[in-house]
């Protein structure tokens, strides 16, 4: 397995003659960093909530995560089936429902799951969909194209203007996050790749770097995907040509893109309604 650190992380461990212990940022210890990171977010929840309310039946929220999303689809009154990879994650999730019996857990790889049923409203926050590559997004939008109900919407955000620009720039800053003995400055490093089609984004606590000791660093890679891009490859799919929308939220400039399955809808087979 190749390592997600970058060069700028493996210079400063090494400076501090400290040994670092690479962790998924969505995984054990990071799924607990991710959530303090951007659990309080609210972008896109507006936007979801509004979708939801013009659908029939469940939700599907996938990449859930540890609940941005499914949490207030839940409080509005809706059901949710909500997917994700990680059942850290979800276990997060779980944790902070009121009425666990709204919501249904299923870890999977959102590249390929069957849940035997169809939905009106498939959703996928907080840019998730570049946690996959091409060929990944491919096998995605055949999953969701599957369990789409005739007619549902399929959602899904991406960073736009000034906010996609930064994510193709390599980058060191100091962010200050919630934890749970007050506010810890953690060092955020991104380094793009040489083909420019990714990056990799490391974050290690700057009070362990000046220690010598082991020194965990989250990790992750995310594809670097212009919402023009993401509009093609839909398209590609098979879907209509996607209503692109703006996102309201603070600092960062997000693009909704909501679309259906331009085809003729699927008579039958393991996805089917029952």
């Amino acid at each position: 397995m190749s390592s997600l650190m970058t060069d700028a992380v493996l210079a400063r461990i090494a400076a501090a003659g400290a040994v670092a212990k690479e962790q998924d940022l969505y995984a054990g210890g990071g799924a607990e960093f991710y959530d303090r990171l951007v659990g309080s977010d609210r972008a896109e929840v507006r936007e979801v909530l509004a979708l939801a309310r013009d659908a029939e039946g469940p939700v599907l929220d996938i990449a859930a995560g540890s609940g941005r999303l499914t949490v207030p689809l839940v409080r509005s009154g809706k059901r949710v089936i909500a997917v994700d990879l990680s059942d850290d994650m979800l276990s997060r999730l779980r944790n902070a429902l009121h009425d666990p019996g709204m919501v249904e857990c299923v870890v999977a790889d959102m590249r390929e799951f069957s849940l035997g049923r169809r939905f009106d409203l498939v959703v996928i926050g907080a840019t998730s969909v570049t946690v996959l590559d091409r060929l990944g997004r491919s096998r995605l939008y055949e999953t969701v194209r599957r369990h789409l109900a005739p007619g549902g919407r399929f959602a899904l955000t991406i960073a736009g203007g000034a906010s996609a620009r930064s994510l193709s720039v390599s980058t060191e800053q100091e962010i200050s996050v919630a934890g749970p003995d007050g506010r810890e400055t953690y060092l955020f490093s991104q380094q793009v790749g040489a083909d420019g089609g990714e990056r990799t984004v490391n974050w290690v606590r700057l009070a362990d770097l000046a220690r010598q000791r082991e020194v965990t660093v989250f990790t992750s890679r995310l594809g670097l995907l212009t919402p023009d891009a993401l509009a093609r490859e839909l398209v590609d799919a098979g879907y209509d040509a996607p209503a692109v929308s703006p996102v309201r939220t603070l600092g960062e400039e997000i693009l909704l893109l909501t679309t259906t399955w331009a085809g003729q809808a699927d008579a039958g087979g393991d996805d089917a309604l029952a």
